[in-house]
């Protein structure tokens, strides 16, 4: 079983290390059901292979893309998301902003409770 780690996303090109096999792997990643082209797999060590992927530009734009990594076989070996534009940022903010409403209310409840015992 191979297992993917992600390692960081720099200047568009996605970068990971994949773990646990033996002869070079043929990995495959697609953008909306899509294959993306430029895929290099180099070898780091015994049972190591450093991956990288440049991203399709379309993945470089407002919204929430995903891109899924497998082996040629079919298994599914890791996936990523690239989150960006204005409008997400906001999204992002009122929803942590809603957590830690809702954090504050249950630490009010949890210390009300814990108080009558």
């Amino acid at each position: 079983m191979s297992h993917l780690t992600h390692s960081e996303l720099r200047n568009g090109i996605w970068s990971g290390q994949l773990e646990g096999a033996a002869d070079t792997p043929n990995v495959i990643a697609t953008y909306q059901g899509v294959e993306i082209a430029g895929i290099s797999v180099t070898p780091l060590a015994d049972r190591l292979w450093s991956l990288k992927l440049p991203l399709p530009l379309e993945m470089l734009s407002d919204g929430v893309h995903s891109c899924v990594i497998s082996l040629a076989t079919g298994e599914k070996i890791g996936d990523f998301t690239v989150i960006a534009g204005e409008i997400l940022a906001g999204d992002l903010r009122a929803e942590i902003a809603q957590l830690r409403a809702e954090l504050d209310l249950l630490k009010t409840v949890v210390r009300r409770e814990l108080a009558q015992v």
